[in-house]
């Protein structure tokens, strides 16, 4: 460079001839010409361009007319990139960067590069700033060599996530987690494991004996291998055991100087595959039994050592005995072929012996222990070695005298062999023509090639119609994508286990079809299996225990509202009783023994809808009950509505509880209304039912009393449908319903033992069907209270039981206003106490849950100890789970009125 300077045309250059240069310029100059490292130097106003020998490779085409040239035009094309730096440079500021992107033209081309540089202010004699200096290094390779590094080890990570089998590595003699892939995470039940030793992360595993197995792979250094080992995983101490059956091996990993550090862990979850073979193997046995049962010989003939072999059904069809004849069995079953058959079957096996080629041939024989001539049809296939050369003949023969028998008959009968042929023809199809599952033949040309009349029973359409468009034009446009990927995945080989997607009929509605396939040169065979019921029962079992989720959390907040309701009703009713307060007082409280009323019905409808609600099932007349609402309902709906009634004549009696069955009709009758502003009809009609297997309702088959409530309305959609029975879930707006009839009605039929039904869709109204089970004349009459003649009708001691400080306050209210004298306890723990210390009680009454012994086990106690002793049980839980029925009981909230009639109850 030095060279090329002095002889450097400096006419035109912003910097002018060398020797008009500065001495602060000169010395920059000898400093970058004399060093190895790419430099440049730009001065003055105008920041003219001096660089050196390495910095010329840097400039590729740019050199070396980019020598004394202005800075900014040589690099124009990444000048707003480095601009600022210079800027800051030129002003007294030092710079540095450090892998910059700049995007340069310097060989004719733009290209993607990378430096690390710096850039220092350089000053002239007077101190002032004059130029700028820079040494520089150009990182491209190293920047492109460590994204590809980074690519690579994101490739390897999203293998690794992304591999069939379950993955994880474990670190430490601890065996803690230090990486999972989704697979092990789908094997463990999604645990979070991360950072935990497996003692900890999967106490189940533990307990299983693989941590001893860890302990074992990582103290010895070598890898352990299971195959088929059984894992019962439970990923929660209360929660259900999944059985998985695992192939997986123990690899310990070893750090640079030999030591084991961790155990990788890697396998497959094998269950589906050993339980198709044990299914595999249990059909073969059937096979075997029926081959057995169907007399079907097997032979195989090693070509190249000439051995054969039959199985035990051979010598039967032969009537050879196999001790006697096991030597030679080719020349024992040519000796027994009938004389006009003997060379024609003899030439057709040794040549197919010699070419490889399968054969099928009827002979005749004699029978070597009856000395009957039989008929014997023998089919073989020859099996080639890896040359292609024939290595075996495998083979079976079947007593084919009856078939023979019939066949010349028919010609007999006929002469006409077609018809035999025909005959046999259809007898072999008929599996394939009678069978509701799909049989196809499909083209990779997306088109069916091949089908069986299930399609046409199953889907609507013509066979001409199937054949002629595309197999896509039936399948969901939801699945159309899922269904590519199978179906290019079969034309890489791959057999198709299971796949399920939705198929469209000529109604327009769908099934789901769940499919096996596997492919054979231009087209693949598929067979198909309508699997839409088997969805429907599985969704219809979540949504069963959805509503038991619901249902029991429904019941345990009844109950506690119960609790709170029991001391304000009480409260409410001892205020009105005694007139406390002026008009307007009583007038409040009226309102809020109202609104308590309200709350009581609220929580009655949540019980009905948890099913635990107190019922009194008695023998109902389901016929005249609706008949005698007819009026009601027609009240409560309005004149727009028309109440038509239906009712079989002579119908038997339900098992029902008349009031709630009373209450469930009149909710359905108010819905009704609200979904009909404009009017419609409502119709309530009432039928006896057989229900057999597999009925709508899921009920056990036998007889029922079927109750329908349906209108006109505007109806529901699937959604809406899917909701309907939820509590609180309601249409109507705010403030316009509760959303518990649909529930109520629900929990009492379920209660009851029958079940409901919901049918609507969007322009048809909903019919609502209550299938209630068939009672008798000897089904049980519910006990009615009688009103306490007197409120101070009876005297004596009370024991008062209960852990609610306020519902046991108000309830002593209540028996002291009853003339009782009370006393109290908190717990039936604290009532034995009482009791041994010397309490004599006329009567106790006690609550039924409670923490410790609970009231049903406290009135156990007391009859065994004092029988004269009466005892009450009261509940807020409103349900007799757990109450001995011979036990009075009164259900919370309640009445002064009430508490005095279940009182009197007592001494009667």
């Amino acid at each position: 460079m030095g060279r090329l300077m002095l002889a450097h045309d400096w006419s035109t250059s912003p910097l002018g001839p060398p020797d008009g240069w500065p001495q602060s310029l000169r010395s920059v100059v000898g400093l970058l010409l004399g060093s190895k490292f790419p430099m440049f130097v730009a001065w003055g106003t105008e920041l003219g361009f001096l660089y050196n020998d390495s910095y010329a490779e840097i400039l590729g085409g740019k050199h070396p007319k980019a020598l004394g040239e202005r800075f900014s035009e040589i690099w124009a094309e990444i000048w707003p990139d480095i601009a600022p730096l210079i800027e800051a440079a030129m002003a007294g500021e030092a710079t540095y960067r450090e892998d910059l992107p700049l995007l340069m033209n310097r060989k004719g081309f733009e290209e993607q590069t990378w430096f690390t540089f710096s850039y220092s202010p350089v000053r002239n004699e007077a101190g002032q700033v004059a130029g700028m200096f820079c040494a520089c290094s150009e990182t491209t390779a190293k920047v492109v060599a460590e994204r590809r590094s980074l690519e690579e080890r994101e490739r390897l990570q999203r293998m690794f996530e992304q591999a069939p089998g379950f993955m994880a590595m474990l670190s430490g003699p601890e065996h803690r987690f230090t990486l999972t892939n989704p697979a092990f995470q789908q094997l463990i039940g999604h645990r979070d494991v991360l950072g935990k030793p497996v003692s900890a992360a999967l106490p189940d595993a533990a307990a299983q004996g693989y941590v001893e197995h860890l302990n074992k792979a990582f103290s010895t250094g070598e890898a352990l291998i299971f195959s088929s080992a059984p894992y019962a995983m439970q990923a929660a101490p209360d929660g259900p055991i999944t059985e998985r059956l695992v192939d997986f091996v123990y690899q310990p990993v070893r750090a640079a100087d030999g030591a084991v550090t961790g155990v990788f862990v890697e396998g497959y979850d094998v269950t589906e595959r050993v339980r198709a073979e044990a299914a595999l193997r249990a059909s073969e046995a059937r096979l075997k039994l029926a081959q057995q049962a169907a007399g079907i010989g097997v032979w195989d003939w090693d070509l190249v050592t000439g051995a054969i072999s039959w199985s035990p059904e051979m010598y039967d069809i032969l009537g050879l005995d196999p001790a006697k004849h096991a030597g030679t069995p080719y020349d024992t079953w040519l000796g027994i072929l009938h004389p006009d058959d003997r060379d024609l079957a003899d030439r057709t096996a040794r040549e197919a012996a010699a070419k490889g080629e399968a054969f099928s041939i009827d002979f005749r024989i004699k029978h070597q222990q009856t000395g009957e001539q039989r008929w014997v049809r023998s089919r073989a296939t020859a099996v080639l070695d890896d040359q292609g050369r024939p290595a075996r003949l495998v083979g079976v023969n079947v007593d084919v005298t009856g078939e023979r028998r019939r066949e010349e008959g028919l010609r007999e009968l006929a002469g006409d062999l077609q018809t035999a042929v025909e005959a046999s023809e259809r007898e072999r199809n008929r599996i394939y023509d009678l069978s509701n599952d799909l049989f196809a033949v499909v083209g990779f040309d997306g088109f069916l090639k091949t089908i069986n009349p299930a399609w046409e029973r199953l889907l609507g359409y013509s066979r001409a119609e199937l054949l002629a468009k595309p197999l896509a034009a039936v399948i969901h446009p939801d699945d159309l994508a899922a269904a590519g990927q199978v179906i290019a995945a079969l034309q890489t080989r791959d057999p198709l286990q299971r796949f399920e997607n939705r198929l469209i009929t000529a109604d327009n509605n769908t099934i789901w079809v769940a499919w096996a396939a596997v492919p054979e040169g231009d087209r693949f065979y598929a067979v198909g299996r309508d699997v839409s019921r088997e969805r429907e029962q599985d969704e219809a079992l979540r949504q069963s225990r959805k509503m038991e989720a619901m249902g029991q959390l429904t019941g345990g907040v009844a109950h506690d509202f119960n609790n709170l309701l029991t001391p304000i009703v009480g409260a409410l009713d001892m205020l009105q009783r005694r007139g406390v307060g002026g008009e307007r007082e009583q007038r409040l409280i009226a309102g809020a023994v109202q609104s308590a009323d309200r709350a009581k019905t609220l929580v009655q409808r949540l019980l009905a809808f948890a099913r635990r609600q107190p019922l009194q099932p008695v023998a109902v007349d389901l016929g005249l009950l609706v008949a005698g609402m007819g009026e009601l309902v027609a009240s409560t709906t309005g004149p727009q509505i028309k109440v038509v009634v239906d009712a079989a004549r002579d119908l038997p009696p339900a098992k029902a509880d008349p009031n709630q069955l009373e209450m469930a009709v009149l909710n359905l009758a108010v819905n009704a209304r609200d979904a009909m502003p404009d009017g419609g009809t409502l119709r309530i009609s009432v039928r006896a039912a057989k229900i057999g297997r597999q009925h709508r309702s899921n009920l056990k088959p036998g007889p029922y009393l079927h109750l329908s409530v349906a209108d006109s309305g505007t109806g529901m959609d699937e959604v809406t449908l899917s909701r309907a029975i939820e509590p609180f879930f309601s249409t109507k707006g705010i403030g316009k319903g509760t959303g518990l009839g649909l529930s109520m009605v629900h929990g009492l039929a379920t209660q009851l033992g029958g079940a409901r039904t919901l049918h609507s869709t969007p322009g048809v109204g909903p019919n609502v069907e209550l299938w209630l089970p068939q009672g008798d004349a000897q089904t049980g009459t519910p006990l009615a209270l009688e009103r306490a003649p007197a409120l101070a009708a009876r005297r004596g001691t009370v024991l008062l039981v209960d852990d609610e400080d306020l519902v046991r306050l108000s309830t002593a209210e209540m028996l002291i206003e009853l003339g009782h004298e009370v006393v109290e306890a908190g717990s039936a723990e604290e009532a034995l106490r009482l009791l041994n210390g010397g309490l004599f009680p006329d009567l106790v009454v006690t609550d039924h849950l409670m923490p410790g012994m609970s009231g049903t086990e406290l009135a156990r106690r007391i009859q065994a100890e004092r029988p004269n002793v009466k005892v009450l049980i009261v509940s807020g839980y409103a349900e007799a789970v757990g109450i001995a029925p011979d036990l009075p009981r009164l259900t919370k909230p309640f009445r002064n009125l009430e508490l005095a009639a279940s009182l009197d109850s007592l001494g009667r």
